[in-house]
């Protein structure tokens, strides 16, 4: 199985490497970037168009990935919407399903004991630890070397840019971001001149969800 973009953000914000296991730690805006990562894959599939403030659907033929399939499916053919409602309004819902998808595909093995504990269904060990430290490091690995973004795929600087937004340490440290901020800037211009104002709603959502602790479902 060949992980999507919304799948990858998944095991990159819930695992844990000092633990070597998925935690709820990373729980808080998980759903934003979920959706996020979707638009941006729809965008690059040429499934979605966007001015910059609003996108609206262009294909009739829908994405085969159910999550990806589920986002698609919310934009009326006729009528734009704005990347904040897009990103934020459904931002609990986004979760769950994705989540399942690894279960089903064997990468998020089923949590075991605590099941009065609301957060335990979002823990889980994984069945691929090596795997995920691989996925993270490739991802990291360009920004931590200052690597132009030019060079980098851009399903890698997506990763990068996606986790990376709104300084809440999914991926990277506070002390890395501020070390590579000047990395990160442009890898979100890079980012903006393929899929504009996406990384910008993205931002305003996590933003304004902060103070409600992020939402999951």
């Amino acid at each position: 199985m060949e992980l999507t973009l919304p799948q990858r953000i998944y095991l990159l914000s819930a695992y844990d490497p000092d633990k070597a296991d998925f935690t709820a730690t990373g729980l808080q805006f998980r759903g934003q970037r979920l959706r996020a990562a979707a638009f941006a894959v729809l965008v690059t599939d040429g499934l979605v168009r966007t001015d910059g403030k609003k996108a609206w659907r262009l294909a009739e033929k829908a994405p085969r990935d159910t999550f990806l399939h589920g986002v698609w499916d919310e934009l009326p053919a006729d009528k734009a919407q704005g990347w904040l409602r897009l990103v934020h309004n459904k931002a609990h819902t986004a979760e769950t399903p994705v989540r399942e998808q690894l279960r089903e595909a064997g990468y998020v093995e089923e949590p075991h004991g605590h099941r009065l504990n609301p957060l335990a269904k979002h823990k889980g060990a994984p069945s691929d630890p090596g795997g995920l430290l691989t996925l993270r490091e490739r991802t990291r690995g360009p920004v931590l070397a200052d690597a132009p973004p030019e060079q980098v795929p851009d399903e890698d600087v997506t990763l990068g840019v996606l986790c990376a937004e709104g300084g809440t340490g999914a991926l990277f440290t506070g002390k890395e971001q501020k070390a590579h901020k000047e990395t990160l800037k442009r890898f979100g211009a890079h980012f903006d001149a393929r899929v504009p104002g996406l990384r910008a709603a993205l931002l305003t959502s996590i933003l304004s969800a902060r103070s409600v602790g992020g939402g999951w479902s």
